[in-house]
């Protein structure tokens, strides 16, 4: 391949084109969460240090919208459903903030992103929100099926960024085995600075 952007292109197009064949076999799993978890891995720096961190801060966003809907389907906030939900969102969103100070953690978008995946699937699904729901090791569990779906988002994004580097011609190839990202350009060096 002569453009790097064309590369990554095809590389997309194969891709999402083999997500949605497989994920519609795996009817527990979510395609569109494994898209926000390709995007936030890119977001991230495309490379291997993005994927941890975005793959960890997915979780962590999925675990806090969980925690906010078990509090809230629990009835431990002594206010109505709606009253609770925001302040018990609110307290969440603090603590997501705060934790950044921790690195692996320090992605914020990508925490949000995976909140408010978690926080869409438990308040849109029937019957997620319910404690029973919440608290079973299945795939009801807006925290299982959501977070599982965004970390194979990652596994996207690094299947992208590889097959999008081998189809660059090799005299234009990144250097150091670097991956393409969504647009084309190579993945972040592991020494520079990552999105925040």
């Amino acid at each position: 391949m002569k453009s790097s952007l064309i590369a990554a292109a095809i590389a997309a197009a194969l891709v999402a084109a083999f997500a949605v064949i497989v994920f519609s076999q795996w009817s527990n799993l979510l395609v569109w969460a494994a898209f926000i978890g390709w995007a936030s891995y890119d977001h991230s720096g495309a490379n291997r240090q993005a994927a941890l961190r975005s793959s960890a801060c997915l979780v962590f966003g999925a675990a806090m919208a969980w925690a906010v809907a078990a509090v809230v389907a629990t009835g431990t906030a002594p206010l109505s459903a709606t009253p609770a939900a925001a302040l018990v969102a609110g307290a969440a969103s603090f603590l997501i903030v705060a934790a950044s100070s921790v690195p692996i953690l320090s992605i914020v978008p990508a925490v949000f992103y995976g909140f408010a995946s978690t926080f869409a699937y438990a308040s849109l699904v029937p019957g997620a929100s319910a404690i029973g729901s919440l608290t079973a090791f299945t795939w009801r569990n807006a925290f299982v099926a959501v977070a599982i779906s965004l970390v194979i988002g990652t596994a996207l994004g690094l299947l992208h960024g590889w097959l999008a580097s081998a189809l660059i011609h090799p005299s234009r190839r990144p250097t150091s085995g670097r991956a393409v990202r969504l647009d084309g350009s190579p993945a972040a060096k592991k020494s520079e600075p990552q999105p925040q």
